[in-house]
């Protein structure tokens, strides 16, 4: 099915302005699809040709006008229409299917009560699969949605939803919004409601979580009405959506999504079984992100879809920031999370073959960008923007944003656009500093040493084609690491004298050592050691994560060797006091240094050293404590020792304050899968005791990591043939299916990978097609054998016929299987 591309959407916005939708669903049925009436409000060049977009199971009639449109001239998608006057009525009756991969109306039956549950997801493209319309961000309209359902269902969307008789609900009409944010959620879903500064506010989830749903509201409003306030303080204007739901929905795709008025988030946000603050902290960044998004990129929207990053770009920023200026835990780990997560997330998308610029990615089609929605769009545009804050200051960032928004309200926008909107308050020199920063892409490297003179100094390697400021702290701790030197550098050329010899002899020189830059960092002829001796003593948090993140780049560029790191690494988590942190680097020394980047006969004794580690933080931990549980978890994953999982899973040998609850049980009976100590009919027991959809995701994880032939044949036919699976049990399968100890097993999967996977084309799209690829690439099994698999399925011709999202996850995958071989060769003599 072809995808929208850049010419045909300003072709089609030159001929069209589109006033209203009205749509009336009926999903009042058991059926595999449902119906959508659909009438179309627009104006339009008259005797203008164009098409409408719909992806129908069956179109009933169609009327252009009140003349009929013959509904066999819909193709891929596109049903054209002709003859367009002034002023035009487009009706369309059709049958559209449910989905279950997260994209259209997606269809959820809860396991544990047999509940059926919708939600519906627009974004990029998928609006077309739930109702007709012109699906592009720049044809804005008001909608009118009416809603026929079960009797005992609620339903919420965009607009205020009032129930006019049993099973009949309708949508007030919106403000104009893009075809991509406009949803729907219906089912029993179990609700809570509140009222704040006059906006109504409600959260919501399926009624199997309403317990779960009612202990965690408390905390999940009071982030919202921070949040809500301290926009209103920022942007200058109130909110402008009417009503503010939260609907925490099932095999939601992505975090969340900024729906204006409904936003929809993933379920698991609604923690069943016990969550530590950094998991807090990443669902309260998570909401205020999406609510940022309310006035950038709801209010105001991208023309196209290459400033897709302006939105998610903001919105990062302004989430970390809005909760760092929070009291109590949230403020604490907000920036930490940031720097640790989500820009070593970003790190890695800049540093692939895949890379491309913040902005002016000239993404040529809708799926194009789809492929670019990634960590440089969200992490290294906010780590800009936060740069770009400090650089302008509050006052004129802000009165931009101000201007942008009521120049725009409600309408579309481009970057330059937001660039005039900061000049007009004040800035200066911006499209010298957008041009390096946003519209060049890779990492730069910044070293800071101290050389024999006493001097220090901060030098620069440039990425290719920019020559970037960076304004940053430069920290030189001594052999005790105390920082003997602090100072504030902006870096134009590619060396700088930071110091004198004032600060005495130094140990390490970190640069960028607050995190303000986005820039790999490096200790020049100092090397890894004084990393190594000073990490577990430095008492800044923030100075750590930037040490952490250098770690794990060098890492994957092979220029450490990962047995070195993994030294490092754990001698540092013994003492690391923030739990988020411990976490991070325990889940990479596991997966990464025990796996990816460890030889096959050097895995189980890598694992068994941070299992080892895991048992000492635990013995140490204060009982009922986020340390305890997160090196329970650690332990859990990195153990093969079954005596202890099979006594941990039967409630005994425990450490006090520690209660093994559904989560916990699940790792325990995955991990116990994994080394052939557990059994099909194990697993079943297992999902019969918990039967939750979180349960059944849980359950396809533990069957597809079982090292047996049959399960791993069973595993194969989900992830390559088509099933009406959701896609959460397949993200599952797919990542527990190379499992690093199993090689031999799974060694005749390698060459069926790169042939048989992208044909899932063929019936996966969208979120699901790309990452279920991605989740199962192979890197565990690095290789030259495999990297001459992977590299053929890229080698043209054949890569010209690969679908976007294919071509992204082999193409990343591949980088990173290139990485974990050179590491291998270098450091592990293979």
């Amino acid at each position: 099915m072809p995808s929208l591309t850049r010419r045909e959407a300003a072709e089609r916005a030159a001929l069209l302005t589109v006033r209203n939708y009205r749509i009336a669903l009926d999903v009042d049925g058991a059926g595999a699809d449902f119906g959508s009436d659909t009438v179309i409000e627009f104006a339009a060049h008259p005797g203008a040709s164009t098409f409408l977009d719909l992806q129908a199971s069956a179109v009933l009639s169609v009327l252009l006008n009140d003349e009929p449109v013959d509904p066999a001239g819909l193709v891929d998608g596109r049903l054209p229409l002709t003859g367009l006057r002034a002023a035009n009525v487009l009706r369309i009756r059709a049958r559209m299917a449910y989905s279950t991969d997260g994209e259209g109306i997606h269809r959820h039956v809860d396991p544990a009560d047999g509940r059926t549950y919708l939600y519906a997801m627009s974004f990029l493209d998928a609006a077309p699969r739930w109702f007709g319309c012109f699906d592009q961000p720049d044809l804005k309209a008001s909608f009118d949605i009416e809603v026929r359902c079960p009797p005992e269902w609620n339903v919420i969307g965009n607009g205020a939803a009032t129930r006019t008789a049993p099973g009949r609900w309708q949508l007030a009409s919106t403000q104009p919004l893009a075809t991509y944010f406009v949803t729907l959620v219906a089912g029993p879903y179990a609700s809570i409601t509140a009222e704040h500064d006059g906006i109504v506010l409600g959260v919501h989830a399926r009624a199997s979580l309403a317990e779960h749903l009612k202990a965690e509201a408390t905390d999940i409003l009071s982030v919202t009405t921070a949040s809500l306030d301290r926009y209103h303080e920022l942007f200058g204007i109130r909110y402008p959506f009417g009503e503010y739901h939260q609907a925490f929905v099932p095999d939601f795709n992505a975090g969340a999504m900024e729906n204006p008025g409904c936003v929809t988030l993933r379920d698991q946000f609604i923690f069943r079984s016990a969550a530590t603050r950094g998991e807090r902290s990443v669902r309260a960044s998570t909401i205020a992100h999406e609510m940022a998004h309310m006035w950038f990129g709801d209010l105001v929207t991208m023309r196209w879809w290459d400033d897709l990053w302006l939105n998610e770009s903001f919105a990062e920023y302004m989430g970390y920031r809005v909760c760092a200026e929070m009291t109590g835990e949230l403020a604490e780990l907000a920036w930490i999370e940031s720097a640790l997560h989500r820009k070593d997330w970003g790190r890695i998308a800049d540093q692939a073959p895949s890379n491309h610029p913040v902005a002016g990615n000239g993404s040529e089609s809708a799926a194009a960008a789809l492929a670019d929605f990634d960590g440089i769009s969200y992490a290294k545009g906010a780590s800009v923007l936060k740069q770009l804050a400090a650089h302008l200051g509050d006052e004129v960032f802000f009165a931009g944003l101000r201007r942008h928004f009521d120049q725009h309200r409600f309408g579309n926008a481009e970057f330059a656009d937001l660039i005039g909107a900061w000049v007009g308050a004040g800035a200066a020199d911006l499209p010298g500093w957008a041009e390096v920063w946003l519209r060049t892409s890779g990492l730069d490297t910044l070293t800071a040493e101290q050389r024999d003179t006493g001097e220090v100094w901060l030098g620069r390697t440039a990425a290719a084609g920019a020559r970037r400021p960076h304004t940053i702290r430069v920290t030189g701790f001594d052999a005790e690491a105390r920082p003997r030197l602090e100072e504030q550098v902006t870096l134009h050329d590619d060396a700088v004298r930071v110091s004198q010899n004032g600060a005495g002899p130094l140990r390490l020189v970190v640069a960028d050592s607050a995190d303000d830059s986005w820039a790999k960092i490096r200790f020049g002829t100092a090397g890894w050691q004084p990393v190594a001796e000073l990490l577990p003593r430095i008492a800044a948090a923030p100075t750590r994560v930037v040490l952490y993140n250098a770690i794990r780049d060098a890492v994957r560029d092979a220029d450490l060797d990962p047995a070195q790191a993994l030294d490092t690494v754990l001698a540092a988590v013994a003492v690391e006091p923030v739990e988020l942190v411990t976490a991070e680097l325990l889940e990479f020394a596991t997966k990464e240094l025990a796996g990816n980047y460890a030889r096959p006969a050097d895995r189980a004794g890598r694992r068994s050293r941070v299992a080892g580690l895991a048992h000492r933080l635990l013995a140490g931990a204060e009982p009922g404590s986020d340390q305890q549980l997160e090196a329970a978890r650690a332990g859990i994953r990195a153990t093969d020792d079954v005596a202890w999982l099979r006594a941990w899973w039967a409630g005994e040998q425990l450490p006090d304050g520690l209660a093994i609850d559904a989560e916990l049980r699940w790792a325990l009976v995955t991990r116990l899968a994994a080394l052939g100590a557990l059994s099909e009919a194990g697993i079943d027991a297992e999902l019969a005791r918990d039967e939750s959809t979180s349960g059944v995701v849980h359950a396809a994880r533990a069957r597809a990591v079982r090292p047996d032939p049959a399960a791993k044949q069973a595993a194969w036919a989900l992830l390559t043939q088509p099933s009406q699976r959701p896609a959460y049990e397949l993200y599952a399968i797919a990542e527990s299916f190379f499992e690093p100890s199993q090689s031999e097993l799974t060694a005749g999967y390698l060459p069926r990978f790169f042939a048989e996977m992208p044909a899932t084309a063929g019936h996966r799209h969208g979120w699901a097609l790309g990452s279920v690829i991605f989740r199962a690439f192979p890197v565990s099994a690095a290789s030259p054998d495999v990297l001459r698999l992977a590299e053929d399925a890229l080698a043209e011709p054949r890569a010209a016929e690969l679908a976007p999202p294919v071509r992204r996850a082999l193409v990343d995958g591949t980088d990173a299987l290139r990485r974990a071989l050179r590491s291998l060769q270098r450091h592990g003599g293979v």
